[in-house]
């Protein structure tokens, strides 16, 4: 496998290329090479993707033949039987199932009313909040007109 600091400074190395690459494109003359350069550049870019393709279909290969490997090796132990688990109802199968939905419907429901606990309480809290405001500016406004003129 390729190593990841190797992957790490060639990537540096491909990117340092590449910005000193583009800094010389922002000259206005260009070294006779520069195409050279690129074409370099992207064929070291090209070896090393296809390594790690390679390396990486290789790896991905082996894990196939290691799981088939293992399929095989199942299929020659003895087969489980059937015929040695218990038997249980077909009601006894759902009920757990059944249970598991009803508790999760009641604690949904249970969320529910909490929240609209919670709305209605803070709904309570603005409309109070709205009657003390209008109360407060009911008496602004009949001290603003007990006030002498002058």
């Amino acid at each position: 496998m390729l190593k990841s600091e190797f992957l790490d400074t060639e990537l540096l190395a491909i990117t340092s290329e590449v910005q000193r690459l583009v800094k010389q494109r922002r000259s206005p003359t260009l070294h006779l090479d520069y195409q050279e350069q690129w074409d370099s550049l992207q064929t070291r870019v090209a070896n090393l993707l296809s390594s790690l393709s390679l390396k990486c279909t290789k790896i991905h290969e082996a894990a196939a033949m290691h799981i088939l490997s293992l399929v095989h090796c199942v299929e020659d132990t003895d087969p489980l039987l059937l015929a040695n688990t218990p038997f249980f109802q077909e009601s006894e199968y759902f009920s757990r199932e059944r249970r598991l939905l009803k508790q999760y419907r009641l604690s949904a429901q249970t969320i529910r009313e909490e929240y609209k606990a919670r709305e209605d309480e803070l709904l309570q809290k603005q409309l109070a909040l709205e009657a003390a405001m209008k109360e407060k500016d009911d008496l602004i406004a009949r001290l603003m007109n007990q006030q002498p003129k002058p």
